[in-house]
């Protein structure tokens, strides 16, 4: 059993790839391995997720483009279950935004992300937080989920909302983030809401990433992606760049070899949620066991 909120609207008792008004889930897999969905009235869902933390924090997980809601369940499985096998003891919940499961609709949910953004922090966090203020809530954003959080955060202040929702995370994991590497320095516009409300942003990129290597292709090389470059040298201090390249070659053969391993691998691997468990926990990047200093000033991830 997992929890998720959506953004994608429903018709006729089915959910759609467009954008709708947000809503509570709980579902269930069968014993197909599909997902059955009920849709929970607000105050429900809330007590069940706060119980299933119990105290120990709410991960919500912003899953990226050309996910189907069904595979977004799936992956949403194997991170609460790599993560609790790390130690992690709070629950994860995911923000099921609509993408259309189509790898050639690129230009198409991006839209959507921008569109569906704000409800990230104004219907799932600060709804947390009103109704436990004290409650730990961090976010793993994956590939175009990461520019949805990004986004969400830009938007909320926008809308002059931020004085009215409480929208203070802990950490932020951004992995293989399908962002600009510029939109992340300091002082730049379109990241200094997510700075300023988040403890510590840590991002995870590599250059072997073949996804990323065609979005950047898509931009003509105009707009390099974080998940690709890395945190630019303006990022500003007390947050973490991973670099995950050579960690991914020497291990790339513990995965299945499909067409976007490069990008997802994460998800597969147990050293990845051995080291996200210790963010979650707030440990000091400075000594995390599972990376090491590189010649770049950076961290790398071994194992």
């Amino acid at each position: 059993m997992i929890y998720a909120m959506t953004a994608r609207s429903l018709v006729a008792g089915s959910f759609t790839t467009n954008p709708g008004v947000t809503r509570y889930l709980k579902a269930d897999r069968t014993i197909t391995g599909q997902w059955t969905v009920q849709v929970m009235e607000l105050a429900t869902w809330v007590a069940e997720v706060l119980a299933a933390a119990g105290g120990n924090g709410v991960l919500l997980h912003v899953h990226g483009f050309n996910l189907e809601q069904q595979e977004t369940f799936a992956r949403h499985a194997l991170i609460a279950d790599g993560l609790k096998q790390q130690g992690f003891g709070g629950v994860v919940v995911s923000f099921d935004w609509p993408t259309n499961g189509v790898l050639f609709d690129y230009k198409s949910d991006r839209a959507d992300a921008h569109t569906v953004a704000p409800q990230l922090l104004l219907d799932g966090v600060a709804v947390l937080r009103k109704a436990a203020p004290g409650i730990k809530i961090d976010i793993m954003a994956h590939s175009m989920g990461s520019l949805v959080t990004r986004h969400a955060f830009q938007r909320v202040v926008e809308l002059g909302k931020a004085d009215s929702a409480d929208m203070t995370v802990g950490q932020v994991l951004l992995v293989a983030a399908d962002i600009a590497a510029k939109s992340m320095k300091h002082g730049a516009r379109k990241s200094a809401a997510l700075y300023a409300h988040a403890g510590r942003v840590t991002n995870y990129y590599s250059r072997a990433d073949e996804v990323l290597s065609l979005s950047q292709w898509y931009r003509l090389f105009q707009a390099q992606r974080l998940g690709f470059e890395g945190m630019p040298d303006g990022m500003p201090p007390g947050h973490a760049d991973v670099y995950v390249q050579h960690y991914y070659v020497a291990h790339m053969q513990d995965w299945p070899a499909t067409a976007s391993i490069s990008h997802n691998w994460h998800f597969l691997d147990r050293q990845f949620y051995r080291d996200a468990a210790l963010v979650l926990a707030g440990h000091p990047a400075a000594t995390m066991p599972t990376r090491t200093v590189t010649d770049q000033g950076n961290q790398a991830l071994i194992g």
